[in-house]
């Protein structure tokens, strides 16, 4: 035999070889973990807030809704509707405000999956020099275990966003409206706050 037939010869073994291996086979892809964290865009724009709210929200990812908000500044103001329902609540409804409801709707539906945030009909205004207003009708999907309360609540917000000292961008003010809705995100604040 020829050096190179040889040669050939040795490579079509190897080839053979691999061949009859599972390591060049596909595989089946594996399943997206549910405690995945999402990608935490660094807030350099009003609409990476935006984004990180939808990915906190999809995730229920407490860390990350908490890093959309201003610790300092932040203020919320409810639908009317759930402000005649449950008044006293909201008077001085801050950041902890805002962290102890997010973290007990997290707990009540932790090992589901299906939450989702969806903006609709947005507009967006800058307020010289350092703030922006983002408004939007919203449906928020959350999968939780509380009976009797909606899995789904919709309305239309308002978020005023403060450019820091830092560059970054934070949510200093959150007003929410029913549009023409039962159920608003107002209602899950309510509803989790206890």
């Amino acid at each position: 035999m020829k050096p190179s037939s040889r040669l050939h010869f040795g490579l079509l073994v190897l080839v053979l070889f691999f061949g009859a291996c599972s390591v060049f086979e596909t595989r089946e892809p594996e399943q997206p973990g549910t405690t995945t964290v999402p990608v935490f865009i660094q807030p350099d724009r009003p609409r990476d807030v935006v984004e990180n709210l939808i990915n906190a929200v999809r995730a229920l990812n407490l860390d990350n809704y908490r890093r959309c908000l201003s610790r300092e500044d932040f203020r919320y103001e409810p639908s009317l509707p759930a402000q005649s329902n449950n008044p006293d609540i909201w008077v001085g409804w801050g950041f902890a405000e805002e962290e102890v409801y997010f973290n007990n709707m997290r707990a009540e539906s932790e090992g589901l999956t299906g939450h989702n945030l969806r903006f609709e009909n947005a507009s967006d205004v800058s307020i010289p020099p350092d703030e922006h207003r983002y408004e939007a009708s919203y449906v928020i999907q959350v999968e939780h275990n509380r009976q009797g309360l909606p899995k789904q609540a919709s309305g239309r917000l308002r978020l005023t966003m403060k450019q820091m000292d830092d560059g970054q961008w934070f949510i200093i003010h959150w007003n929410d409206a029913d549009g023409n809705s039962d159920f608003t995100w107002s209602d899950y604040r309510a509803a989790f706050l206890q």
